[in-house]
Order: C-alpha cells, then structure tokens, then sequence
C-alpha cells in the first residue's frame, strides 16, 4: 500500500545541518513496493528547478552516524557515514537530489539490501533473479520521493515533482553494486516480455546513468556480471555507465575473481558499444580500505 500524504510527511525525522552545509533529512520507513520499506537519507540539490535524482546504495560498515560511533569496529569509518556520503554527494553533484538507500538489514559490519536483491545469509551475499523486483520497489520508492518533496516546505521554486519527470542516476558503492547487478537481471527480464509493461519500461528509460564505485561482496562470483546476454540488455538502454575501481578490490590476491569479472564486465560492454568510463584510482598506493572508502569523495559530476 502507498503512503498517504500525511503518513508520507509524518516519516520526516530529522533534520540538520552538517559541517559541509548540506541540509541533510533522515526519512524513516519509506514506501517502496508492498511491505518493502526503507529508511533514506535526503540531501537537497544545491540548484533549484533540478529533476535530476540521484539514488545511492552504499556499502558494508556504512551506517548511520549514530550508530556507527557506538560500534567499536564501526567508528573507525564514520567519515564515510551514511549521512556524510549524502553530504559528500551533494557537493559533488550539486545539480541533483540525493537519496542515499539505507540497507533493510544490518548484520554486525555487513549491509544486507534484501528489498532489491535476495541475500538469505548474514552476509547479504546475492543470488540474481530476473523477477524479485527490485525495479518496481525503485519505481515506488521514486513516487514516494516525488510525494515527499512535494510536501516540503522547502519548494520556494514551487517545482512539482512527479515520477516521469524525473532524470535517475544510480550509484552504487562496494556491497552495493549488488542492487545495480540485480537490475540488470531484470532490464533483460522487461525486454523479453512478449506484452511489454509500459509503465516499466517507461520508467527504465528514466535511468541515465549508472555508477560502480568499487564493487565487493562475501560470495565467490558474481562481483561484476559476465553474462553476454544480460549485458546486452544493458546495451540497449543506451545508458552512460561509469566503472570506478582501486587496488583494494581489484588487486586483492584473495579475492582474484573480482578483478577476472570486472575486466569481463567492462571489455564487454566496450565491445557492444556502450558507453563506458572506466578509471582506476591510487594504483600507485598501497591497498587499504581507507583508499576504497576515498573513492566516494573522488567521483564528480562531468560538468
């Protein structure tokens, strides 16, 4: 069931004002697809009269501010808060909304995004399914977005917000490439469909870019998506994608798979004519997670 406009308003939480300036709003519990719920965080663009929206999905040990201070491995990272990526991401797309998804479950240090991908484990390790979908709780989540800004009193422009307006820009950070990797499944699913869903497709085509910043999770595949018929349902779309990765995950001699699947990921989109930015940041420092959490201050809007 969708929100009402009241029961929308009435899940603003919190609101304040960060070292850098950003306003920042902390939304509980929004309305996604059937009972599918998830906490937000909200930083306003810093132009007006923008329909540009730029969705987040972080990764593991990113949290809330304050929760991440009370945990004792946590509060070493707190620089790359949930609230502070919003931030982050604010000032370096200063053009767009910013909505930073905050994981549906937490298990210990592991983000588990079980609203767009199905994880049953404490690791919040994914199996893709082209049907779980995770682009219809994003289409629900968008409406309510639309809904809630809407019902700000922050709209001196007096700019409607409604979902085909909107320009999307996803981006998806370490354990949170696995909701990108989860949509992918289902753009190929859409296009098979013998009686297209319009207002699906509609929304698909919303999408104008995508990011993976650094992807990462527990399981030992599917890091990056390989399989040539998925990527070319990504190739129709027409969609800029962005690859940004670091030494971290793609040198990690644990872990060699990751770098094989990213290098397969990328070669072949290139080889279908996707247009693709691929860049490799401090490959001349040693690997550390401090340089994988950096990346998120690094990516900017093309101007």
């Amino acid at each position: 069931m969708r929100l009402s406009h009241d029961k929308v308003k009435a899940h603003i939480t919190e609101k304040y004002v960060t070292s850098m300036s950003s306003t920042i709003w902390i939304w509980k519990q929004i309305s996604g697809l059937a009972t599918r719920y998830n906490d937000v965080v909200y930083a306003r663009p810093m132009i007006s009269h923008s329909y540009k929206f730029l969705v987040y999905f972080g990764g593991d040990i990113q949290d809330f501010q304050e929760n991440m201070v009370k945990h004792v491995e946590k509060k070493k990272y707190t620089e790359w808060s949930l609230n502070n990526t919003a931030d982050i991401l604010s000032h370096n797309f200063p053009k767009y909304h910013v909505f930073v998804i905050c994981p549906s479950r937490i298990s210990n240090l592991f983000s588990c995004f079980d609203n767009f991908v199905k994880s049953n484990n404490d690791y919040g390790i994914p199996t893709f399914s082209p049907t779980f979908n995770a682009l219809n709780n994003l289409q629900e989540l968008v409406r309510s977005f639309c809904t809630k800004l809407n019902t700000l009193d922050m709209n001196q422009d007096t700019a409607t917000y409604a979902p085909d307006k909107v320009n999307l820009t996803l981006i998806a950070f370490s354990k949170g490439c696995v909701v990108l990797n989860q949509f992918l499944y289902e753009f190929q699913y859409y296009q098979s469909q013998s009686i297209p869903d319009t207002s699906m497709i509609n929304f698909i085509n919303n999408i104008k870019s995508m990011w993976w910043l650094d992807g990462g999770h527990g399981g030992y595949k599917d890091t990056w998506i390989t399989d040539r018929g998925v990527l070319e349902s990504l190739a129709k779309l027409k969609v800029d994608i962005h690859v940004h990765v670091t030494p971290y995950q793609i040198e990690d001699d644990s872990r060699p798979w990751i770098a094989t699947e990213e290098s397969s990921f990328f070669n072949t989109l290139q080889s279908l004519n996707v247009p693709t930015q691929r860049t490799v940041h401090f490959q001349n420092k040693p690997r550390s997670i401090i340089m994988h959490f950096n990346i998120l201050k690094i990516i900017k809007e093309e101007t």
